[in-house]
């Protein structure tokens, strides 16, 4: 009895010393991975997840090169990755799960990175003001002073625009902002100061997400609604990546295998406000948003190129929206 009794504890303890800490580095939209994921990975695996809002996740992950904190990082899109593969900061891997992704077009362009999850650029717009909406680039260009955009040197969703014109036009990305700016009523800082003055009145339109409509329900969904260009919407993604360390734990490459699991992408989709990338039934709310088969992404040389150039996209940009 006392031998089945020792024998027991010993492999309790064992249990005890093998579960690990996974430290998750991300955006802070991204808390759930901890707060409602974390409990189902702990049951499956154990193990237990530490989640770390960064902000300027790829110059953290340059900071620590040398000894790294995180284990996983997440929230990674084509350039941040392209950027983070450049400087050896993360390791590829691809999960043993990756058939999980039916739709070839919701892998991302690297075997570094698993994607989580998927988006739409969009232009939101008041359907009071609004009573038919532009169906393409020309007609959005010809509504003079109604359109509110983000600044890409310091708005992400600026940045996706600009990724946008270039997915579209290739080298010629100018002349889509050529064509679109008669249409700009001004330059916001971000997002959430064009979604203020937009929801206040001030302008009818703004460069948004599809996914917007989640969130205009009630009164509001009889107010604002977006529209999809029939030139083709920018598909934009965020994944997870191991960071490049010495000692990978075993724990992180579960991690990496459960983001395409189903409980992963449903609470993704609840809490992210984001498309699952997986064939995992999503909240009904979704079928107010507006999707298209016509998505475009950059290819691996336009992401190459705008690395190596996007300040001087950015100010080119800027320049061409105030002359």
């Amino acid at each position: 009895m006392k031998k089945i009794l020792l024998c027991s504890l010993i492999l309790g303890a064992t249990t005890i010393v093998s579960a690990e800490e996974i430290t998750v580095y991300g955006p802070s939209s991204m808390k759930w991975i901890e707060k409602k994921y974390g409990s189902v990975f702990q049951k499956e695996t154990g193990d237990t997840i530490k989640f770390i809002a960064i902000d300027g996740i790829v110059g953290r992950l340059k900071l620590e090169k040398k000894n790294p904190k995180a284990d996983v990082v997440v929230g990674l899109t084509e350039l941040t990755t392209e950027m983070a593969r450049r400087d050896n900061l993360i390791l590829p891997y691809t999960p043993k799960n990756i058939g999980n992704i039916t739709n070839e077009k919701f892998k991302m362009s690297s075997d570094y990175v698993t994607p989580l999850d998927y988006g739409l650029l969009a232009i939101n717009y008041n359907k009071e003001q609004i009573k038919n909406p532009p169906k393409n680039l020309k007609e959005l260009g010809e509504m003079s002073k109604k359109l509110m955009i983000e600044n890409p040197k310091v708005s992400i969703t600026g940045e996706e625009a600009l990724q946008w014109s270039v997915a579209l036009y290739g080298d010629n990305w100018i002349e889509f902002w050529k064509e679109l700016k008669p249409a700009v009523y001004s330059v916001e800082p971000g997002w959430s100061e064009a979604f203020a003055k937009f929801s206040s009145g001030e302008a009818p339109m703004m460069i948004g997400y599809a996914t917007s409509n989640l969130f205009f329900t009630g009164e509001d969904s009889a107010k604002y609604d977006s529209f999809l260009l029939e030139e083709g919407s920018f598909m934009y993604q965020e994944g997870g990546a191991l960071v490049n360390k010495k000692e990978v734990k075993e724990g992180a490459k579960k991690f990496m295998e459960r983001i395409l699991s189903d409980d992963f992408q449903k609470i993704m989709s609840e809490k992210n406000y984001m498309f699952p990338v997986t064939n995992v039934e999503i909240d009904k709310s979704f079928e107010n948003v507006p999707t298209t088969d016509k998505t475009v992404k950059l290819s691996k040389e336009q992401i190459d190129k705008l690395i190596d150039n996007l300040d001087e996209y950015k100010k080119e940009l800027i320049t061409v929206l105030k002359d």
